[in-house]
Order: structure tokens, then sequence, then C-alpha cells
């Protein structure tokens, strides 16, 4: 499972779905990715194994692949197992470009939980953005768990939204349009970005399978940089008008 999901930000129960693995005698993996260990610890609430993608916020610079894996003592020997057998071991300089990056990650992501926070109130008023999907909204579906499970007014540095009457050339043309947001299919960078998820994450599945899912063709999820929040604003602003 995901702490924080992609591309519509739910934030499922992960305590209590922990406590159901633990008592069928099953490991639970987490993609943490989103949430970092600033937001949420996946072991302390019950996790057996927990990943993280150290190209986004951890790295933190866009210049770095690589991945980490953290096992609880009782997987461990499993998990190491694996290791020796596959040999997944980053390089000495992705290593050391992750390490320096994880110096500055308690500053990078408390500006991006601030922007995050910013840009979303924003969106929600705009009158061309039919809808957020945003872990710090009120009227998110998941606000009980996300009260429980994450810390005040640090809600994750990603937001989604629809456009308004768009399909998926007014998505284009909206996109093409920004000058400062970046268009890539990564997040926690320093650099805000913004992806398109009919084209990049959820590509492979069906228009019908999406839009089961909740991923309409109206929709793109942005993920907050470390750049003044009007510099953002103003480049959403003008590709919106």
């Amino acid at each position: 499972m995901e702490t924080i999901a992609n591309p519509l930000l739910r934030v499922p129960p992960l305590d209590r779905i922990a406590q159901l693995c633990r008592a069928a005698g099953v490991p639970l993996i987490v993609d943490n990715t989103f949430a970092t260990p600033l937001l949420v610890r996946p072991i302390e609430l019950g996790a057996s194994i927990v990943c993280h993608s150290a190209t986004k916020y951890l790295a933190g610079h866009g210049d770095v692949l690589g991945g980490v894996i953290v096992s609880d003592q009782g997987s461990f020997d499993v998990l190491r197992g694996l290791a020796r057998t596959i040999g997944p071991v980053m390089g000495p300089f992705e290593s050391y470009l992750t390490m320096r990056g994880i110096k500055t990650l308690a500053l990078r992501v408390e500006r991006q939980c601030a922007n995050a926070c910013q840009v979303a109130s924003w969106l929600a008023a705009h009158p061309r953005i039919e809808r957020i999907y945003f872990p710090g909204d009120p009227q998110h579906p998941d606000a009980a768990h996300i009260a429980r499970l994450l810390p005040d007014n640090r809600f994750g540095g990603l937001v989604a939204f629809e456009v308004k009457d768009a399909g998926r050339g007014e998505i284009f043309r909206f996109m093409e349009r920004l000058k400062m947001i970046v268009r890539a299919t990564s997040l926690g960078d320093v650099h805000t970005m913004i992806l398109y998820p009919a084209m990049s994450s959820h590509r492979d599945l069906s228009p019908k399978h999406r839009e089961r899912l909740g991923i309409r063709e109206n929709l793109v999820r942005m993920s907050l940089g470390i750049e003044a929040v009007e510099d953002i604003l103003a480049d959403l602003e003008q590709a919106l008008a």
C-alpha cells in the first residue's frame, strides 16, 4: 500500500491495516515516498517493510535514480537474503547524492508542505478549477485518518486538481502555457512539477478503468517545490487564464 496514494492523494488507515496484517501473520509493505519519514513512520505504526524512491524527496534535486528499503527485525533476514540474491545496491555516487540531499530534507519538506497548503487553498477558490485533491482539505474523504496519522499542518507537498470543462486538449494547452512550473513525470524536487496522470503514471490503464478509479481526463497532479509561493501562483494564474 501507499501512505498517500497516487494520484488522488487518499490516505488509508495504515495503523489499522497493519493490525489486521499482524493478526493474519502477513507482512505489510508500505511505499512511503509521498509522505517521507518526516510525516509518517510506517514501521512505528506496525508495517513490516517500508520503501522509498530516493529519486524523489530523499535526494530531492532530481539528479538521482535509486531507492531505499527498510524493515523491522522480523523481516530483516528475508530482505537481506533477497538483497544478496538480486543484488540491488546503489552506486557510490548515487548514495553520496542521496545522503547529501537528506541533510536538507526537513527544510525542503517543511517549505513544500507550506506551499502545497497555500496553492491548494488558492486552487479551491479559482473559478476554473472543478475540484482539488489534497490531504489538508477539510472535506477530504479520509479526514479522520489524516488527523490521526499526519502531523498538524503537514499534509505533504502534492496537490491534484481537475480543470473545469477540460478535456485532454485543454489540459495540454494549460500545461504548455506554464513558464516556471516544470512538466515532468516525477515529484519531490526543489522545482514545482506537474504531470498528467492519464498520459504518465496511469497510461497503461484503459479509459474506463481510470474513470472507475476517479482518474478523469481533466486531472493533473502537481508536486510543489521550494520556490516563492507567489511565483507559483502567478504561473498557474497566467496558464489558467
